[in-house]
């Protein structure tokens, strides 16, 4: 059973004359909550974190996908622009073989 820290701050535990020392427990259990209150706090921080770290990696895998695109797009280009040059290099060597002939 999870308890959480204001749960444990308010239990009351049973009294008998042979029993532990109120003092002792009531030290225990002040230690326990404060402890436990902490991870209780990290946790939280901790849960936060890792809300903002799948936002990140949300926002970096829609980068990645542009950035593959855009790669994508720029190598087709460059592809494009070596084409166009090579045909335009051989039509002018075609032309100029035939001034010269």
């Amino acid at each position: 059973m999870a308890l959480t820290p204001v749960e444990i701050r308010h239990i009351k535990l049973g009294r008998s004359l042979a029993g532990y020392s109120r003092a002792a427990v009531d030290q225990l259990l002040e230690d326990v909550i404060d402890s436990f209150e902490q991870v209780w706090r990290e946790r939280a921080d901790l849960a936060d974190k890792i809300e903002r770290l799948d936002e990140d990696l949300v926002r970096y895998r829609e980068l990645e996908s542009l950035l593959r695109t855009t790669l994508v797009s720029a190598e087709r280009a460059s592809q494009e622009l070596k084409e166009q040059a090579s045909t335009r290099g051989r039509a002018r060597r075609h032309e100029a073989t035939r001034r010269h002939a």
